[in-house]
C-alpha cells in the first residue's frame, strides 16, 4: 500500500517560507550579536602577569581597560598594584615607576626608575618572574613582539645578576602555568 502525501496549498508554502525566513534571519542577529559581544568585551580587557603561589610560574589575570588612561601605563600600574587573586604572588618591586616608553615597529623600550633594580629581593627564579611578567603583559598586546627594558634610560646587563636584558625580550610561554 502507497504512502499517502501531504501536498500543500500555495498559501500554506508561503507560511512555511516566511516562518523560515524569520528562523534564519533570528539566527543571523543573534550570530552578529555574540560576534559583537565577543569582540567589544575582549577589545576592554588586557592581560597581565603574576607569580604563582610556588614562585615557579606566571598566571595571567585580565584587567578592565580604563579608555581614558594610556594603555602601555595602564599595564604597568595593573602589574604594580599586584594579584586580584590570593592565590598569585606580586613581581614588581616596591617604589617601581615605568618613567617613559617607546615603541618601535613591534618593540616597546620600556624605560624603569632604579627602584625596580635596587629594590629586587633577587634570586634567579624572582628575577626571571619579574622580567617576564612584565615581558608576557606586554607581548600580550598583539601589536608588540618583543620588549626591551632600561634603568634610567641605560642599557642594563641584568636585573640582579641571572638574566641578560642586554637584548629584546620575546614572549615566554615555559614561565606560564599550564604550558
Amino acid at each position: 500500500m502507497a504512502a499517502n502525501k501531504t501536498i500543500l496549498s500555495p498559501a500554506q508554502k508561503r507560511k512555511l517560507l516566511l516562518v523560515l525566513r524569520l528562523l534564519l534571519l533570528t539566527a543571523a542577529v543573534l550570530y552578529l550579536l555574540f560576534l559583537f559581544y565577543n569582540n567589544f568585551s575582549a577589545d576592554n580587557k588586557l592581560t597581565v602577569y603574576f607569580s604563582t603561589e610556588d614562585a615557579n610560574y606566571l598566571r595571567l589575570e585580565e584587567r578592565e581597560i580604563d579608555q581614558d588612561k594610556d594603555l602601555y601605563l595602564q599595564i604597568f600600574e595593573e602589574l604594580k598594584a599586584g594579584p586580584e587573586s590570593s592565590e598569585l604572588g606580586a613581581t614588581i618591586p616596591d617604589g617601581s615607576q615605568l618613567l617613559e616608553y617607546e615603541i618601535e615597529g613591534e618593540l616597546i623600550v620600556l624605560n624603569f626608575n632604579r627602584a625596580l633594580k635596587d629594590n629586587h629581593w633577587g634570586g634567579s627564579t624572582g628575577e626571571l618572574l619579574t622580567v617576564y611578567s612584565i615581558v608576557n603583559s606586554y607581548t600580550a598586546l598583539e601589536q608588540i613582539q618583543n620588549v626591551r627594558i632600561l634603568i634610567e634610560g641605560e642599557e642594563v646587563e641584568s636585573l640582579v645578576g641571572h638574566l641578560d636584558l642586554s637584548q629584546p625580550l620575546m614572549y615566554n610561554q615555559k614561565l606560564t602555568e599550564g604550558s
